[in-house]
C-alpha cells in the first residue's frame, strides 16, 4: 500500500501526467453530456481549433525553458494571418507559407537581439513587438476578410479517416521527444536552470536563448498558417486571445515559469484542454463570462498545484545525497533531473 502512495504521488508530481488526466477527465465529461456522444466530426473540428494554440504554445514554453519571456505570439500569428489572405493571397501558397515562416523567424531574432544583446527586459521588447505587429494587422486589413488558399485548408482541414489536425499534433509531440536529448534541447533546460554553470561549460548562453527567440518566431507563424487554414479569412483581431491563452496552456501543462523545467508534451495538452473546457461547458449549459471564471480558477489551481510539488520535490533532493558516479558525456552531465518529460 505504502508504495502505491508513493507511485500515485511521484506520478502526480509530474506536470505532463496532471496534464493528461484534467484532460482526460474534461473529454469524458464533454463525451457524456454531449448530445449523440462525441464523433469523428465534432472530434476534427475541436482538434483543427486546438492546433493553432497548441503550436504558439509549444514557442513561448521553448522561451521560458530558458528563463525568457515572449509575449509577442500573438502579433506575430495576427500578421501572419493577414498577411496569408491578403497581400501574399495571390503567390503560390508554398512560397508564401514560407516568406510567412522566415518572416517569424526574423521577428524572433530580432526579440532575441533586443533583449540579449541590448539587454532590455523581455516583457517590455515582446509586449511592445506585439502592440507594433498588432498595429500592422490593422493597417493591412482593417476590417476582417480576405482568402485563403484551398490548398493550404485541404491539407489542415481535409477528410481523412484520422483527424490530420491529430497526426500533426502526435507528429510535434514526436519531434519534442527527439529535441529534447539535442545538445540544443539540453542547453535550453541548462541554461533555465543555471546560466552560470552553462557558462562556465563552455556553452555560449547568448546562442542558446537567440536560438530559442528564433525558433519560436517561426512557430508562431506557422501557428498563424493554421489558424488562416482553419478560420479561412483574416482578421487583425484573431490572434489577442492567443496573448492569455498560451500561457494558460503552459501552466496547466505543468512548466514553470521561472525556466529549466517542464515539458512541451504538457503543454500540448494543457493547450488541448483550455480548448475542450469551452465545449464541456456549453453542453452543460454555462456560457460567456462563466466560462472565462471557470478557466481562470482552473488556471490558478493548476499553477497552485505546480507550485505545491515544486516544493516538495526541492524538500526531498535536499534530503538525498548525489550519486557519486559523473556522466561520461558532459552534455548528459547538463541535464536537469526531471526535464523535459
Amino acid at each position: 500500500m505504502n508504495n502505491l502512495r508513493v507511485t500515485a504521488a511521484s506520478w502526480l508530481r509530474n506536470g505532463t501526467f496532471r496534464a493528461a488526466l484534467v484532460l482526460a477527465v474534461f473529454l469524458l465529461a464533454w463525451a457524456s453530456r454531449q448530445l449523440g456522444g462525441l464523433n469523428i466530426f465534432l472530434i476534427n473540428s475541436w482538434l483543427v481549433l486546438s492546433l493553432p494554440l497548441v503550436i504558439a504554445a509549444i514557442g513561448v514554453t521553448l522561451v521560458i525553458f530558458t528563463r525568457q519571456f515572449d509575449l509577442s505570439a500573438a502579433g506575430v500569428v495576427t500578421l501572419a494571418n493577414v498577411l496569408l489572405t491578403t497581400t501574399l493571397s495571390q503567390q503560390n501558397t508554398w512560397v508564401a507559407v514560407v516568406i510567412v515562416l522566415a518572416l517569424g523567424a526574423a521577428i524572433g531574432a530580432l526579440n532575441a537581439l533586443l533583449v540579449i544583446v541590448g539587454k532590455l527586459p523581455a516583457i517590455a521588447v515582446t509586449l511592445a513587438v506585439l502592440i507594433i505587429l498588432n498595429g500592422l494587422a490593422l493597417v493591412i486589413l482593417p476590417a476582417p476578410g480576405g482568402r485563403v488558399s484551398k490548398e493550404l485548408v485541404q491539407l489542415i482541414t481535409g477528410p481523412l479517416f484520422v483527424p490530420r489536425s491529430l497526426i500533426i499534433i502526435v507528429v510535434l509531440a514526436l519531434a519534442w521527444l527527439v529535441f529534447r536529448r539535442t545538445r540544443l534541447g539540453i542547453y535550453m533546460f541548462a541554461v533555465g536552470q543555471d546560466e552560470e554553470a552553462v557558462r562556465l561549460s563552455g556553452v555560449s548562453v547568448a546562442r542558446v536563448q537567440f536560438a530559442s527567440f528564433t525558433i519560436a518566431g517561426a512557430l508562431y507563424a506557422v501557428a498563424g498558417v493554421v489558424l488562416s487554414a482553419a478560420i479561412q479569412t483574416g482578421d487583425a483581431a484573431i490572434g489577442s486571445t492567443y496573448l492569455l491563452q498560451t500561457f494558460a496552456a503552459i501552466a496547466i501543462g505543468g512548466t514553470a515559469f521561472i525556466g529549466g523545467s517542464g515539458s512541451v508534451i504538457g503543454t500540448i495538452l494543457g493547450a488541448l484542454t483550455l480548448t475542450v473546457i469551452p465545449k464541456f461547458l456549453f453542453v452543460v449549459g454555462i456560457n460567456g463570462w462563466a466560462q472565462t471564471i471557470f478557466t481562470g480558477a482552473l488556471i490558478i489551481v493548476a499553477v497552485l498545484v505546480g507550485a505545491v510539488s515544486a516544493r516538495s520535490e526541492s524538500k526531498k533532493k535536499q534530503t538525498v545525497q548525489p550519486p557519486p558516479d559523473v556522466p561520461a558525456d558532459p552534455h548528459t552531465a547538463l541535464i536537469p533531473e526531471g526535464a523535459g518529460r
